[in-house]
Protein backbone atom coordinates (compact mmCIF):
# COMPACT_ATOMS: atom_id res chain seq x y z
CA UNK A 1 0.00 0.00 0.00
CA UNK A 2 1.12 3.51 -0.86
CA UNK A 3 2.06 5.49 1.89
CA UNK A 4 2.27 9.44 1.73
CA UNK A 5 4.10 10.56 4.66
CA UNK A 6 5.85 13.87 5.48
CA UNK A 7 6.09 17.64 4.94
CA UNK A 8 7.41 19.90 2.21
CA UNK A 9 6.67 23.02 1.00
CA UNK A 10 6.90 24.42 -2.80
CA UNK A 11 6.42 27.31 -4.49
CA UNK A 12 3.00 27.90 -6.59
CA UNK A 13 4.03 30.16 -9.87
CA UNK A 14 2.02 32.13 -11.79
CA UNK A 15 0.41 29.76 -14.23
CA UNK A 16 -0.72 28.08 -10.75
CA UNK A 17 1.40 25.25 -11.19
CA UNK A 18 3.03 23.52 -8.51
CA UNK A 19 5.38 20.42 -8.57
CA UNK A 20 4.66 17.33 -6.39
CA UNK A 21 7.48 16.77 -4.03
CA UNK A 22 9.66 14.18 -5.36
CA UNK A 23 9.05 11.29 -2.81
CA UNK A 24 5.20 11.78 -3.78
CA UNK A 25 5.85 11.69 -7.32
CA UNK A 26 7.72 8.51 -6.54
CA UNK A 27 5.02 6.83 -4.30
CA UNK A 28 2.60 7.47 -7.56
CA UNK A 29 4.69 5.73 -9.80
CA UNK A 30 3.34 7.49 -12.68
CA UNK A 31 0.11 7.34 -11.58
CA UNK A 32 -2.46 10.28 -12.10
CA UNK A 33 -4.45 12.17 -9.17
CA UNK A 34 -7.69 13.09 -7.95
CA UNK A 35 -8.42 16.52 -6.49
CA UNK A 36 -11.09 17.68 -4.18
CA UNK A 37 -11.84 20.29 -1.61
CA UNK A 38 -11.51 18.93 2.14
CA UNK A 39 -14.85 18.41 3.39
CA UNK A 40 -13.24 19.08 6.99
CA UNK A 41 -10.53 21.33 6.29
CA UNK A 42 -9.52 24.76 3.81
CA UNK A 43 -6.90 22.67 1.93
CA UNK A 44 -7.07 19.92 -0.97
CA UNK A 45 -7.04 16.49 -0.56
CA UNK A 46 -4.92 14.74 -3.60
CA UNK A 47 -5.74 10.84 -4.01
CA UNK A 48 -3.98 8.34 -6.15
CA UNK A 49 -6.97 7.81 -8.64
CA UNK A 50 -6.63 4.14 -8.37
CA UNK A 51 -7.52 4.53 -4.26
CA UNK A 52 -10.45 6.95 -5.14
CA UNK A 53 -11.46 4.79 -7.67
CA UNK A 54 -11.51 2.07 -5.51
CA UNK A 55 -13.65 3.65 -2.49
CA UNK A 56 -15.99 4.94 -5.23
CA UNK A 57 -19.66 3.67 -4.53
CA UNK A 58 -20.70 1.51 -7.09
CA UNK A 59 -24.09 1.97 -8.60
CA UNK A 60 -26.49 0.78 -11.11
CA UNK A 61 -29.35 2.28 -13.04
CA UNK A 62 -31.65 -0.02 -11.39
CA UNK A 63 -30.72 1.39 -7.79
CA UNK A 64 -33.37 5.01 -6.55
CA UNK A 65 -30.37 7.13 -5.07
CA UNK A 66 -31.23 8.32 -1.97
CA UNK A 67 -30.01 12.15 -0.40
CA UNK A 68 -27.97 10.66 0.28
CA UNK A 69 -26.13 9.32 -2.46
CA UNK A 70 -26.95 12.40 -4.34
CA UNK A 71 -24.53 14.10 -1.58
CA UNK A 72 -21.67 11.81 -2.33
CA UNK A 73 -21.91 11.89 -6.10
CA UNK A 74 -22.04 15.87 -6.01
CA UNK A 75 -19.54 16.58 -3.33
CA UNK A 76 -17.28 13.50 -3.80
CA UNK A 77 -17.78 12.47 -7.46
CA UNK A 78 -19.14 15.63 -9.56
CA UNK A 79 -16.77 18.21 -7.71
CA UNK A 80 -13.18 16.84 -8.39
CA UNK A 81 -10.82 17.17 -10.67
CA UNK A 82 -8.16 14.33 -12.50
CA UNK A 83 -5.02 15.25 -12.66
CA UNK A 84 -2.12 14.16 -14.06
CA UNK A 85 1.40 15.55 -13.27
CA UNK A 86 3.43 16.69 -16.49
CA UNK A 87 7.28 15.11 -16.57
CA UNK A 88 8.88 17.53 -14.27
CA UNK A 89 6.00 16.68 -11.83
CA UNK A 90 4.05 19.83 -12.30
CA UNK A 91 0.59 20.14 -11.84
CA UNK A 92 -2.36 22.99 -12.33
CA UNK A 93 -4.21 24.19 -9.85
CA UNK A 94 -7.90 25.60 -10.68
CA UNK A 95 -9.06 28.52 -9.16
CA UNK A 96 -11.60 27.42 -7.41
CA UNK A 97 -9.72 24.72 -5.50
CA UNK A 98 -7.06 27.77 -5.10
CA UNK A 99 -9.43 29.78 -3.72
CA UNK A 100 -10.69 27.02 -1.06
CA UNK A 101 -7.54 26.55 0.42
CA UNK A 102 -6.53 29.75 0.21
CA UNK A 103 -3.10 29.16 -1.81
CA UNK A 104 -1.55 32.32 -3.53
CA UNK A 105 2.47 31.81 -3.43
CA UNK A 106 3.28 28.31 -2.30
CA UNK A 107 1.78 25.32 -1.22
CA UNK A 108 2.39 22.70 1.88
CA UNK A 109 1.79 19.24 1.21
CA UNK A 110 1.04 16.94 4.30
CA UNK A 111 0.84 13.11 3.81
CA UNK A 112 -2.41 11.61 5.41
CA UNK A 113 -1.23 8.00 4.70
CA UNK A 114 -2.71 7.16 1.57
CA UNK A 115 -3.51 10.75 -0.01
CA UNK A 116 -1.54 14.12 0.74
CA UNK A 117 -3.30 17.48 1.33
CA UNK A 118 -2.34 20.55 -0.19
CA UNK A 119 -2.57 23.40 2.61
CA UNK A 120 -1.64 27.06 2.98
CA UNK A 121 1.89 27.14 4.43
CA UNK A 122 0.78 28.90 7.33
CA UNK A 123 -2.46 26.88 7.73
CA UNK A 124 -0.63 23.98 7.77
CA UNK A 125 1.64 24.84 10.34
CA UNK A 126 -1.23 25.79 12.89
CA UNK A 127 -3.12 22.73 11.53
CA UNK A 128 -0.03 20.54 12.83
CA UNK A 129 0.86 22.50 15.65
CA UNK A 130 -3.35 21.90 16.93
CA UNK A 131 -2.67 18.40 16.62
CA UNK A 132 0.50 18.27 18.81
CA UNK A 133 -1.48 19.87 21.64
CA UNK A 134 -4.56 17.71 21.09
CA UNK A 135 -2.17 14.53 21.26
CA UNK A 136 -0.18 15.92 23.65
CA UNK A 137 -3.62 16.69 26.25
CA UNK A 138 -4.39 13.17 25.61
CA UNK A 139 -1.21 11.80 26.80
CA UNK A 140 -1.64 13.83 29.56
CA UNK A 141 -5.14 12.90 30.52
CA UNK A 142 -4.48 9.43 29.86
CA UNK A 143 -1.30 9.74 32.68
CA UNK A 144 -3.30 11.54 34.87
CA UNK A 145 -6.09 8.38 34.90
CA UNK A 146 -3.57 5.39 34.95
CA UNK A 147 -2.21 7.53 38.15
CA UNK A 148 -5.49 7.36 40.07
Amino acid sequence: MTQFRGKFTNKLDAKARVSVPALFRARLAGEGLVLRRSTRHPCIEAWPASHFDAAAPNTSPLDEPTEEDDAIAYALLADVLDVTPDPEGRMVLPRDLLDHAALSSAVTFMGRGEYFELWEPDAAEAQIAAARERMAARARAKSEGGAA
